[in-house]
């Protein structure tokens, strides 16, 4: 992930004070925000980046509602990531659940 912050040229932002926090909602983010650049890198599908921010964006709700406690609101954005993955035809929900798994 840090190729991809020095490639877009992509500071990191301290937005919580948990540094576990910053890094997965910063990876997260950057993917979300900057999908068609890092297309145009070559080196990265659709499929690897929905991925990439299923798994940092879990990462994030994760250790957030360790700290904080559940919200609503975060879990919806969860099932965003899901929802364009199944735009695109490539969700496979046994790995989606090993994410988790692997993250919980």
């Amino acid at each position: 992930m840090e190729e991809l912050f020095a490639l877009l040229g992509k500071p990191l932002a301290a937005l919580y004070e948990d540094n576990e926090l910053n890094e997965a909602i910063n990876y997260a983010l950057l993917l979300e925000n900057n999908e068609q650049k890092i297309l145009t890198i070559k080196k990265y599908t659709l499929s690897d980046i929905l991925y990439a921010r299923y798994y940092w964006f879990t990462k994030f709700l994760v250790q957030y509602e360790k700290l904080y406690g559940k919200d609503a609101g975060m879990e919806q954005q969860q099932f965003k990531i899901i929802e364009a993955m199944d735009y695109v035809g490539c969700v496979d929900c046994s790995l989606l659940e090993k994410i988790e798994y692997d993250l919980k």
